[in-house]
């Protein structure tokens, strides 16, 4: 999730936790180790781009650093507040719910997140809920605002913030069930014989989760639709794009490659130019959320070789975002079923 929405998480931790004991430093130390997770992209100066995809979300989205961690940085929180009312119990648990959290709804991005580091470097992901969402951050935030607002002992200051982190956790349980809503229409969708997949993934569009993108593969290709929770059918209008995985043929093993392959999961697509080999991950959609024809992938990576020829790393290359609020005045139109 984007760092707004990590810090107002891990601060509303942390007054859950600790509000009523030590006051704001509760909600401050909360967003402070929320966000902690993230410094990892302090390395990147350091590293190349290859190196930088395999760390981004490794040890420090790890749920096992986390449980580490947790113990260590509890007690020196109460060493530094001997005077408070919290005891070392009460840090540790908070720093602990507040990396825990901040993997947890990571986990439910389509990015990946290594939470088992180092045992497993698999990126997991659930892919049921965009980067930023308005509809679980806002609710969040309004809850902690209001309990920040009030005095230490107040009913209110409790309610506000739990009630804040209710319906913000109701807002996931939402985004679980629309995502099997959505595996269904377009399974049905796909179900006819010039449109049998091997494999689906759906991910929700920017800023909602009412408006879905599924991709199946078939054989060297993926095909793209789009569908509304609102809307009266399945999904009948796909896009195919070639995956050209031929492209890559000897390649396979070069470094860049394989970690790709790896990021990717599989929903990739591969083209050549002037310039040599882009290579696409499609899990991210289009720059035009698929809602007209000349949309360019979000994610996308050109290939760059040594003097031997072989991929040893690569280049982002990122697509102009366009007309940012007409793209989602679109985006909204089409998740009313329109």
């Amino acid at each position: 999730m984007d760092s707004v929405t990590q810090i107002v998480l891990g601060a509303a931790v942390g007054e859950a936790v600790l509000g009523t004991k030590v006051g704001r430093k509760g909600a401050f130390w909360g967003a402070v180790l929320g966000t902690i997770p993230d410094l990892d992209v302090l390395v990147y100066p350091f590293i190349d781009p290859v190196s930088q995809l395999a760390a981004h979300r490794a040890a420090s989205h790890s749920i096992i650093v986390a449980a580490i961690a947790a113990p260590l940085v509890g007690w020196l929180l109460k060493r530094l507040y001997k005077k408070e009312k919290a005891k070392a119990r009460d840090w540790i648990l908070m720093a602990f719910l507040a990396f825990a959290t901040h993997i947890g709804i990571d986990l439910l991005t389509v990015y990946g997140t290594q939470a088992l580091w180092p045992i497993s470097t698999f990126p997991f992901s659930y892919d049921s809920i965009f980067i930023i969402d308005p509809f679980y951050t806002v609710p969040l935030a309004l809850g902690l605002l209001i309990s920040l607002l009030v005095r230490r002992k107040s009913k209110l200051r409790t309610v506000a913030n739990y009630v804040g982190l209710i319906v913000s956790s109701g807002y996931l349980t939402w985004g679980i069930s629309a995502k099997l809503l959505a595996e269904g229409a377009f399974r049905q969708g796909f179900a006819s014989e010039q449109n049998q997949i091997e494999r689906l993934m759906t991910a929700p569009s920017a800023l909602n989760t009412f408006l879905w993108m599924g991709v199946g593969l078939r054989g060297d290709s993926l095909s793209v639709g789009l569908y509304s929770v609102f809307d009266h059918r399945p999904p009948f209008q796909f896009t195919s794009v070639p995956r050209n995985s031929w492209l890559l043929e000897g390649h396979f093993e070069d470094r860049a490659v394989k970690r790709l392959m790896w990021f990717s999961k599989g929903w990739y697509g591969v083209e050549e130019d002037s310039l040599g080999l882009v290579y696409s991950d499609y899990r991210f959609g289009r720059n035009d959320g698929w809602l007209m024809d000349d949309g360019e992938p979000i994610f996308r990576f050109r290939l760059v070789p040594d003097s031997t020829g072989v991929y040893h790393t690569f280049e982002n290359v990122r697509p102009e975002l366009g007309d940012p609020i007409g793209m989602l005045k679109l985006v909204a139109e089409r998740a009313k079923g329109k």
